[in-house]
């Protein structure tokens, strides 16, 4: 996953701190190769790597996964809940949400519900620990898990730094004002509500509505979006996928981020507006309000009428507009910084340490029964 948005995201900020703090002698990476080739922290000697390019939560996955990939190791680190069901030692996995219970119907078939759902309950089974990316996420899987508190570790997903490459290209992005939304067109991100929304308000405001993200290639994808554009005079447009230089470019030129998901485990995209100084209005609900704080705008995701409400507020109000920025600019201080590698490598190392001072306690305790008899 580490070329997808989201993890893949929280993978590429993740890796470049966590590798050096981890007190290992062999680093096992599991991944494609392509993903992996240009990453400087691959370049550390300790590091093997081995091409793993099953399709994630497939019946192949599993099968590569119960060939022996994992015999060797002490500890094994997964960064979702795509756990491999044969291996039997220590192990540390990363949950993200759990939409997949709370909403159900999000994903595409109930064979995927099922298996998600059976995935998720061996890792509630199996996990050494478990780390949630949010208190929102960590609370989620006490209640849908049962998994007690000890062996949860809320770690808050590192934020890379905006790209310090100047942009070469003059010409605005758009050539009216526009409010963003980010995200891949799943239905969590709830876009059918926000493009209604605009609807209501469109001829009251000059501004246009951009969808940034990945349009396919997921199990559950938003399909009946493609025709909207052209129905509300093309003022709703979808950029699909853009690169991150480019990201940033849409960030600093809208009007304001617009993020109506009614689940999310964390929410990047707000953290990545407030480090660019671009306004949020977003959800009431799951995660948002903890990782916003009072750094944007809130409103109910299930209402059209207020996140209508809240479109033709922010799209007006110049002054909402710069306090949030402003709010925006002390509450990401708290996401900078390598708090996260350091939280996940001290989990690791800590139980990593617990096997081989067990190994170690063992062998001397061998040696002194040879040398009494």
């Amino acid at each position: 996953m580490y070329s997808m948005a989201g993890i893949g995201r929280y993978l590429q900020n993740l890796l470049p701190g966590l590798i050096p703090r981890l007190n290992a002698s062999r680093i096992l990476i599991l991944g494609k190769s392509e993903d992996l080739a240009n990453e400087s922290w691959m370049s550390d000697p300790r590091i093997q790597f081995r091409k793993f390019s099953s399709r994630i939560f497939s019946a192949g996955e599993q099968w590569a996964s119960s060939t022996g990939k994992y015999r060797t190791i002490d500890l094994l680190w997964v960064p979702q809940y795509n756990v491999p069901l044969l291996y039997r030692g220590k192990l540390v996995v990363t949950i993200h949400d759990l939409c997949q219970l709370a909403y159900p119907e999000t994903l595409g078939s109930e064979l995927q519900r099922h298996y998600s759902r059976y995935l998720l309950v061996q890792v509630a089974k199996r996990a050494t620990k478990i780390l949630c990316v949010s208190e929102f996420t960590a609370m989620a899987v006490q209640k849908h898990l049962k998994v007690e508190m000890e062996r949860i570790i809320v770690t808050y997903p590192p934020i890379a730094k905006m790209s310090s490459k100047s942009i070469t290209v003059q010409a605005p992005l758009c050539s009216s004002p526009f409010l963003l939304a980010v995200g891949n067109i799943k239905k969590h991100k709830n876009l059918p509500r926000l493009i209604a929304a605009f609807d209501r308000i469109r001829n009251q405001i000059p501004h246009d509505l951009i969808v940034v993200g990945k349009q396919d290639g997921f199990r559950n994808a938003e399909t009946h979006l493609s025709g909207v554009s052209t129905d509300l005079g093309g003022r709703v447009r979808f950029t699909g996928h853009v690169s991150d230089l480019e990201l940033q470019r849409y960030y600093k030129e809208a009007g304001a981020l617009i993020f109506p998901s009614f689940y999310e485990g964390f929410g990047f995209p707000l953290v990545e507006a407030m480090l660019a100084g671009c306004p949020i209005a977003c959800s009431n609900v799951s995660s948002l309000p903890e990782v916003a704080g009072d750094a944007a705008l809130l409103f109910n995701p299930f209402s059209v009428e207020d996140i209508a409400g809240a479109l033709s507020r922010i799209a007006t109000d110049t002054a909402l507009r710069s306090a949030l920025v402003e709010r925006g600019r002390h509450r990401v201080k708290q996401y900078a910084g390598d708090s996260c590698a350091e939280r996940t490598a001290a989990v690791i190392n800590f139980l990593s340490e617990e096997d081989r001072n067990r190994i170690n306690k063992r062998g001397r305790s061998n040696r002194s029964e040879q040398a009494s008899e």
